[in-house]
């Protein structure tokens, strides 16, 4: 547990530094367009013309939204590296389970996804066997066929059937599941800048 919280705080100083160079990249830009905004609406208002003063405060006006933009779009370009950087991070530990937790998570994506008859191969990477998949109790009850443990995918299993196909490989279990809990992931990342 205190290595989850030890890479979470990781990734969570590692965005708050980012974000924060970002803000103060922008505001500098900002800052800078100001000032020459300024300066032009002064020189136009020394001559006296109102109506070029008049532009050039909507000038300034404008390159401060813009300016406002830019860094948004930076912040928000950063915040999506950062949800990346954590769907990336948990691949890897998923990469990394241990025989045990493998063929735990492999016996849940079989129980909810396997239909009878259906032929599963493992990913050639695996920790397990072909008779620790063949030995789980959802292996008989559904007389599932294994398929060669020759998968080319980083972790889980894939079903095939004379119907459809199914993807359970940890990079496409990810890949559907990030819809849902990026915004809650990203809740947590960020919530403080809120």
């Amino acid at each position: 547990m205190e290595g989850k919280e030890a890479i979470v705080g990781r990734i969570l100083s590692d965005a708050e530094e980012k974000g924060a160079k970002l803000r103060s990249e922008a505001q500098l830009r900002v800052k800078a367009e100001i000032a020459e905004a300024e300066k032009r609406a002064k020189e136009l208002t020394d001559r006296g013309e109102a109506e070029l003063a008049r532009q050039a405060e909507e000038i300034v006006e404008r390159r401060e939204t813009v300016a406002a933009l830019d860094c948004r779009k930076l912040l928000l370009g950063a915040k999506r590296e950062m949800l990346s950087e954590v769907f990336a991070l948990a691949l890897e530990k998923a990469k990394a389970f241990d025989k045990k937790k493998y063929l735990a998570v492999v016996e849940d994506l079989l129980q909810k996804n396997a239909e009878e008859g259906d032929e599963v191969v493992l990913s050639r990477f695996a920790p397990i066997a072909e008779t620790d998949l063949c030995g789980l109790l959802v292996f008989s009850e559904r007389k599932l066929k294994f398929a060669g443990a020759n998968g080319d995918f980083a972790g889980g299993v894939r079903l095939y059937s004379a119907v459809c196909d199914k993807d359970l490989s940890f990079e496409a279990v990810l890949a559907s599941a990030r819809g849902t809990l990026e915004t809650e992931i990203a809740e947590k990342l960020f919530s403080e800048e809120n």
